[in-house]
């Protein structure tokens, strides 16, 4: 995806940092404009990754669908094309809109931010709860047995490295708990490294652990921490996802709405015009 924009913007920068109205004399207007030979394309397959975007929501719906691929696949193929098709189409209008078309342009914008909010918020809920699975209990034990191990793994260091992890509350509301994880993303490699670091220090000075044994602790700590922060924040989080498919929906309906509107008018027109 990062490809296919550094190489259209390659060859189009020029003609896309031309003013609007002084577009019509560049060389390139017959290949970028709109209806281009390219620009037009380029707008068809957008269109057409929006509409595909519609399948995983016909997977998760439909049983009979299941052997041709997992949900997490289909989900994968989701974001892509969610990021694909507004892209190809910010090409396909030049980076710039006008009219009603902007309504359907922006909606698809929203769409796709929030898009990306959703799928960030979805990670955070552990998949087995979605789907019913695990309780969180089980998860809860799951995260015990993993610190057991790491006890052993540590001796008589385990309870200075362990108490150095961050303290997860299940009591926080669904915003602070973004914020809480958001905080923690950015903060883990840091944490990470610094842990790494002590664990080399110690190991020279008492010489207990070797680097196979640094990387399986390493390894552990971050499934033990990824698991904790999942449970913790699963009822914050499955709140929040309520939320955001409901304020979701809407722009979904208004993108392709005018989006239809436009490409009905377009085809009347004969795809001329602005």
């Amino acid at each position: 995806m990062v490809g296919v924009a550094a190489g259209l913007w390659w060859y189009g920068a020029d003609y896309y940092l031309t003013p609007l109205a002084s577009r019509p004399d560049h060389p390139q207007h017959e290949v970028l404009s709109s209806t281009g030979s390219l620009g037009h394309p380029l707008g068809w397959a957008g269109i057409a990754m929006l509409l595909l975007l519609l399948a995983y929501s016909i997977r998760k719906r439909v049983s009979w669908l299941e052997p041709l691929g997992a949900l997490g696949h289909w989900l994968s193929a989701h974001v892509f094309l969610g990021l694909m098709g507004p892209l190809l189409i910010t090409f396909h209008c030049g980076f710039k809109v006008g009219g009603i078309v902007s309504i359907s342009y922006w909606s698809m914008m929203i769409t796709m931010l929030s898009g990306i909010f959703g799928r960030y918020i979805y990670v955070q809920i552990p998949s087995s709860v979605i789907g019913g699975r695990q309780s969180l209990a089980t998860l809860t034990e799951e995260s015990n047995q993993l610190t057991q191990g790491l006890r052993q793994l540590l001796g008589p260091r385990a309870d200075d490295i362990l108490a150095d992890e961050v303290s997860w509350r299940r009591d926080v509301g669904g915003w602070q708990a973004i914020s809480i994880l958001l905080l923690d993303d950015l903060r883990r490699p840091l944490l990470r490294w610094r842990l790494r670091r002590r664990l080399r220090s110690d190991s020279s000075q008492v010489g207990t652990l070797g680097r196979a044994e640094i990387r399986r602790i390493l390894a552990l700590m971050e499934q033990r921490h990824l698991l904790r922060r999942r449970t913790s924040a699963a009822e914050a989080m499955e709140r929040i996802f309520h939320y955001w498919h409901v304020l979701h929906r809407p722009f979904v309906y208004i993108m392709f709405l005018i989006a239809a509107i436009h490409v009905g008018v377009a085809w009347w027109l004969g795809y001329t015009g602005w």
